[in-house]
C-alpha cells in the first residue's frame, strides 16, 4: 500500500521506501498535490488552483500550466510503476479532484478517524486508549511545515494541532488512571517538543512527574484546565459570529470612509509582512462633444463595480471614489502584475459594454507601509 504523509512534509512511500522524491522537489507540484489531497471531498476549479499557485500573476493560458504539472506527476507515476496512484487525480472540464476511492493511507485522515473514536464518550476505555495512541503517534509536526504560513494551510494546521493536544490530554488522563506515569511523562514531553511549551502542558508535566502525589499547584492546574476549555469555546463562538456575516469570497466593495480604514490597516500589515499592496484609480469618461445620460452612466458605473468585485480576489477592496472614479486596492508580486490585474478587469468590463462610448483610463501605484 502507498502511504501519503502530510504532517511535517509531503511524502509518498511504499513498503517503507520513499517514492516520487524528485517530483516533490518542486514547490508548485507539492502545493498542487497537497491541495487536491486536503480537499479530496470536492472538485477544485482551475481558477482556484491557479490563484493558489500563481497568485497575482497573469498567464495567457493558465490551463496549460496546470496540465503540465499533472502530466509530470502522471508520467513519473507510470514510469515508476506505482499502480496504486495511476488514477489518483481526475481531470474534469476546468477542474480537478483527488480520487477518494484509492487504496492508499493518508496520515491526516487516519489521524482524524482515530482521534474521533478516541474522544468519543461512547467508546470503551480500551478502544479509547488504542485509538488515542495511534492518533498521537501519527502526528509528527505541523501540517506541511514548509508552507505553514500559507493562508490555505494555517487553519487546517491549527485544527490538527488542537486535535493533537486534546488527544494528548485525553490519553495522559487514561495513563494516569492506571498509574502509568512514566509513559504519560514521555507523551507530554513529546507534545512539548512538537507544539511548543504552554502553561497547560507545563502544568500537565508537573502532574505526571508527581506520580500521583498531590502537586503543589494542583488547584491552579484544575483552574487552568477549566479556563483553557472555556476560552476554546469562547473563541469558537466569536469566530462563528464573525463568519456568519462574511459569506462571500469576492472582493470587498465599500464606501470611501471604510476604504480609508482598510488602507490604514493594510499599511500596518505591510510593515509586518513585507508584501506590497497596490492602489489603482480608474477614471471613466466619454468622447468630446458626447453627452452621457446620467442614469445610464450610473448603471455603467454599477456594472463596473460588480465586474471588479467578481474579477478580483477575496481580500481585495474597491470603492466609488467620485462620480467617475473607482479606487481599487490589492496585493500582488510586482508593479507589472498589478497593471495586468487592472487591465484584466478593464478588459472584462469593456467586453460587457461593447458598443458604449466610454473611455477608461487608470493609474497604479504601490502603497507605502507605516515605516516609509
Amino acid at each position: 500500500m502507498v502511504n501519503i504523509k502530510l504532517f511535517d512534509s509531503l511524502e509518498f512511500s511504499k513498503d517503507g521506501e520513499l517514492i516520487l522524491e524528485g517530483l516533490l522537489n518542486t514547490r508548485k507540484t507539492k502545493q498542487f498535490l497537497a491541495y487536491l489531497i486536503l480537499n479530496r471531498d470536492r472538485t477544485v476549479t482551475q481558477k482556484e488552483l491557479f490563484e493558489l499557485l500563481w497568485s497575482g500573476q497573469e498567464y495567457s493560458n493558465p490551463g496549460t500550466a496546470l496540465r503540465t504539472l499533472l502530466y509530470r506527476y502522471r508520467t513519473l507515476v507510470t514510469e515508476k510503476g506505482i499502480s496504486e496512484l495511476e488514477d489518483s487525480i481526475f481531470s474534469k472540464r476546468n477542474a480537478y479532484q483527488w480520487n477518494n476511492e484509492l487504496d492508499v493511507s493518508i496520515d491526516i485522515f487516519d489521524f482524524e478517524a482515530y482521534s474521533a473514536v478516541g474522544v468519543n464518550e461512547m467508546t470503551s476505555p480500551e478502544k479509547k486508549e488504542e485509538c488515542l495512541k495511534l492518533a498521537i503517534d501519527l502526528y509528527r509536526g505541523t501540517l506541511l511545515s514548509e508552507a505553514a504560513s500559507d493562508h490555505w494551510i494555517v487553519k487546517r494546521a491549527v485544527k490538527y494541532r488542537d486535535m493533537y493536544v486534546n488527544d494528548v490530554y485525553a490519553y495522559v488522563s487514561l495513563l494516569k488512571e492506571q498509574n502509568r506515569y512514566e509513559e504519560a511523562e514521555a507523551v507530554v514531553l513529546r507534545a512539548i517538543d512538537l507544539v511548543g511549551s504552554s502553561d497547560l502542558l507545563k502544568a500537565e508535566l508537573k502532574q505526571v512527574q508527581a506520580k500521583g502525589e498531590p502537586a503543589s499547584d494542583s488547584e491552579d492546574y484544575e483552574e487552568l484546565v477549566s479556563q483553557a476549555f472555556e476560552m476554546e469555546d469562547e473563541i469558537e463562538k466569536i469566530q462563528r459570529g464573525m463568519e456568519a456575516e462574511d459569506l462571500t469570497s469576492s472582493a470587498l466593495v465599500c464606501n470611501y470612509d471604510t476604504f480609508k480604514e482598510v488602507y490604514h490597516m493594510q499599511r500596518r500589515l505591510l510593515a509586518r509582512t513585507g508584501e506590497t499592496m497596490y492602489l489603482a484609480v480608474t477614471t471613466f469618461g466619454y468622447p468630446k462633444d458626447f453627452k452621457a445620460d446620467t442614469l445610464k452612466h450610473e448603471n455603467l458605473m454599477s456594472l463596473f463595480l460588480d465586474t471588479a468585485k467578481k474579477s478580483l480576489r477575496c481580500g481585495d477592496s474597491l470603492c466609488r471614489y467620485s462620480d467617475n472614479k473607482v479606487a481599487l486596492m490589492f496585493p500582488t508580486g510586482s508593479f507589472e502584475d498589478a497593471k495586468k490585474i487592472v487591465e484584466r478587469v478593464r478588459r472584462i468590463y469593456l467586453a460587457k459594454i461593447s458598443g458604449e462610448k466610454m473611455v477608461i483610463t487608470y493609474r497604479v501605484r504601490p502603497l507605502k507601509n507605516v515605516n516609509e
